[in-house]
């Protein structure tokens, strides 16, 4: 056998240095070399993947040469990752019967790109260059496959890698879910027996108001039309002349009233798709419903402004949502939205084409933008419809174009108003993919289109890659394009082995039809949402390197920080109880803390900055300032925080001796903090408990050092006394405010409570 030039990637094994390829193999005829030959052996498979795939294929080809670019008619059909997992055996397969094809004893692999044959994406490569050796290397080993001996055939493993169990998972799914802590009982369960019942558990969690609340949180991050809540007035964007009792309130006489049916209004109007979303995974209805729905939903405020007639249980509730129908427009689900259709504006030169890209983007996973280098050369357009005819336009043209078509009927504004003069001609017709849409379709194409979206299989593999991006807080792995960067192999398997994780679970989500809790239990089980650590045994680079991408360490976003805080000490983060709360309110806490406005600010901060973590500080100290004191005025039995010690359990007496009655309940307590604020179970001589304790205890020397000094003052800040009910705002009966911390066990558990708030695990996902 010929030498064959040096590999990208390598890791030793054993006493040889052979490739990395962590591939499925092909049923093809294989050379192998024996284990001792001198030279360096390359598989067939692992050539293709590192000069021929990514070298080119990958980032030179695929842009065309997909079912729905713009080379979709010819012979050479690429997959991407995002499509299928094993994209890179069905690649093979097709560049292997393509080299096949020959033009005068030449492959037309060879011909096309270089120009020598007619090709639309025009010259790719020289003859003589590096990739066309690559490609000439390639198909030479065609018919003669070369297998190297013992190279590996699995990606990553979760092998060596530490993940909490049940009762932990429970608790984090929670809290992300339900943004509440587990109840005693549904812990009980968990822990005798194991993922049945986690599973149980989970479901009873995925039907609380809460719920449902943060799916539309987390749809909200992708559709951004809360830009229309509350702030600015949604009813403004309806069509005046189909609804023309949208302000029907403006004939209540009374202004509090009035102004409060506007308010109740605008919101539903704001957040009719949101609404939507969760009614559809309310019902248990398939997924799909999402962008097929032949309705939308409406509350009694906004059916009157649309002029819907629904029976509503209660005329007076706005958190009362039904389905109902605006006469003489075809439905489509979000798509048909008012609200989604104005977010996402078009104008006479764009014609929908931005909104066919969310579209993708949203429900298809389809980063449109990324088919193509950017930014284009001007001078290498030389046509007069370079959107129709330049290649360097139709790699994505060919995609969008055919969608925005089918949103024809769909003004700027969002109204409902069919073309008299049909579609723009210098435009490809109105389709999906490869298919146009039928003619008797095009009053209805939203309709039409919808339809499409939810048969592609990027449907449900993006439904779970937005679950896991939102359980997470990290996007789903993208495999990497260049095979010489040192960690090429550690991210291909491990963006491999998600993927295929995530593809089972897209499948059980359409075999269950497209039950999205579905989707949500099994990613909550995954290592990607349970993953705590490395083992320590784990040595490897590699395999560190791949472990590494596993598990959540993200920073909470300022809404899941608020219920956690809620959850945790019974009281959310507010000056006064009719604030929304700090991390909620935009002229606060909320955009400092990297969360988003849906209009101008859209995209989440997940790295913390300096000034993310002075917020964190200043809440951890607020919060334990403010919750302490009351919490001491609950019997103990009913307290959230020092259930098992009194103001009078202090560590030592007056000589300085340890209290052990005292010094136990402390650290007993601690213990319990521990397992409440930050969810970790310890033994009670573990090193962090006694940390913890310490820094009680040394706060409180000096706290009765400074009294007896007469440098500190018994009295607490007003701040931090326990005068009125946090939660309704009402004075304390004299008999139980806590004014005063005589013995300075208020303060010293004050720091207790700062130092655990501000934890890392406290803080992050």
């Amino acid at each position: 056998m010929t030498p064959r030039r040096q590999p990208a990637v390598r890791i030793a094994a054993g006493r040889r240095t052979r490739t990395i390829a962590p591939l499925l193999g092909l049923s093809l005829a294989l050379v192998a070399c024996s284990e001792d030959e001198p030279t360096e052996c390359v598989s067939t498979r692992s050539y293709f993947e590192q000069d021929v795939w990514a070298q080119t294929l990958a980032d030179d080809c695929l842009g065309c040469h997909t079912k729905s670019g713009a080379a979709k008619e010819s012979n050479f059909v690429l997959v991407s990752p995002e499509e299928n997992s094993d994209y890179l055996n069905v690649n093979y397969a097709t560049f292997a019967k393509m080299a096949k094809l020959e033009y005068d004893g030449t492959s037309v692999l060879l011909l096309k790109p270089t120009g020598n044959e007619e090709h639309g994406g025009g010259v790719r490569f020289d003859e003589g260059s590096e990739p066309y050796n690559a490609f000439v290397r390639m198909i030479e080993q065609v018919d003669s496959p070369v297998e190297c001996a013992n190279e590996p055939d699995a990606a990553a493993s979760f092998d060596g890698l530490e993940v909490s169990d049940e009762v932990a998972t429970l608790r984090k799914a929670t809290l992300t879910l339900a943004g509440r802590l587990p109840t005693p009982h549904e812990e009980l369960r968990v822990e005798l027996s194991g993922e049945p019942a986690l599973d149980t558990v989970l479901d009873g969690i995925m039907r609380e108001e809460a719920f449902y609340g943060w799916i539309k949180e987390v749809y909200n991050d992708k559709i951004l039309t809360d830009r229309y809540f509350p702030r600015t007035d949604a009813l403004d964007l309806l069509d005046e002349e189909r609804y023309p009792n949208r302000y029907w309130f403006d004939a209540i006489a009374d202004d509090n009233e009035r102004d409060l049916a506007a308010q109740r209004a605008n919101q539903a109007v704001a957040r009719e798709v949101l609404e939507l979303i969760a009614f559809v995974v309310r019902e248990g209805r398939p997924f799909t419903e999402i962008v097929t729905a032949d309705y939308m939903m409406f509350n009694p405020y906004s059916a009157k402004s649309y002029g819907v007639n629904i029976a509503f249980d209660n005329d007076a509730d706005p958190n009362e949502f039904r389905p109902g129908q605006r006469a003489g427009l075809p439905h489509a689900g979000a798509l048909t939205s008012h609200m989604f259709l104005n977010r996402f504006p078009t104008t006479d030169t764009n014609r929908n084409r931005h909104r066919a890209r969310i579209i993708l983007d949203v429900f298809l996973g389809m980063d449109v933008l990324r088919l193509a280098s950017r930014p284009l050369d001007p001078s290498s357009i030389k046509e007069f419809n370079p959107t129709l005819n330049s290649s360097e336009c139709t790699v994505c043209h060919e995609v969008i174009d055919p969608i925005a078509g089918t949103l024809q009927n769909w003004t700027d504004t969002g109204r409902y108003n069919p073309p008299e003069e049909g579609w723009h001609g210098d435009m490809l017709p109105p389709g999906f993919s490869s298919t146009d849409m039928p003619y008797a379709q095009k009053d209805r194409g939203a309709t039409w289109l919808a339809q499409q979206l939810v048969t592609d299989g990027r449907f449900p593999i993006a439904v779970v890659r937005a679950m896991l991006a939102a359980l997470t807080g990290s996007e789903a792995l993208i495999e990497p394009r260049d095979p010489d960067a040192a960690d090429y192999v550690a991210r291909t398997n491990a963006a491999r082995a998600q993927t295929k994780v995530l593809e089972t679970i897209a499948q059980g989500f359409v075999d269950h039809n497209y039950d999205l809790r579905f989707v949500i239990r099994e990613l909550v089980k995954t290592p990607y949402f349970r993953a705590v650590n490395i083992e320590t045994s784990v040595d490897d680079e590699e395999k560190l390197a791949e472990l590494s991408q596993l598990g959540s360490p993200n920073f909470l976003t300022p809404e899941q920080l608020h219920r956690r805080i809620e959850a945790v000490t019974g009281y959310p983060w507010r000056d006064r109880v009719d604030d929304e709360g700090f991390l909620l309110e935009f002229n606060e806490y909320r955009i400092f803390y990297g969360g988003i406005d849906s209009d101008t600010i859209v995209d989440r901060i997940r790295e913390p900055n300096g000034i993310m973590a002075n917020v964190a500080a200043r809440m951890a100290n607020e919060v334990a300032c403010w919750t302490t004191a009351v919490d001491f005025v609950s019997p103990p039995a009913q307290r959230r925080l020092f259930p098992f010690v009194s103001l009078i359990h202090e560590p030592q007496d007056a000589n300085g001796f340890e209290v052990p009655a005292a010094a136990d309940a402390i650290r007993a307590n601690i213990r319990y903090l521990h397992q409440r604020v930050l969810g970790e179970v310890l033994e009670p001589d573990d090193p962090e408990i006694d940390r913890t304790y310490h820094l009680f205890l040394e706060v409180w020397r000096d706290g009765k050092q400074g009294m007896a000094d007469e440098i500190y003052s018994d009295r607490l800040p007003s701040s931090c006394a326990a005068r009125r009910d946090l939660n309704t705002g009402e004075e304390l009966p004299p008999a139980q405010r806590i004014d005063r911390d005589e013995r300075y066990t208020i303060r010293a558990w004050m720091a207790v409570m700062s130092y655990l708030l501000a934890d890392y695990r406290f803080l992050h996902l």
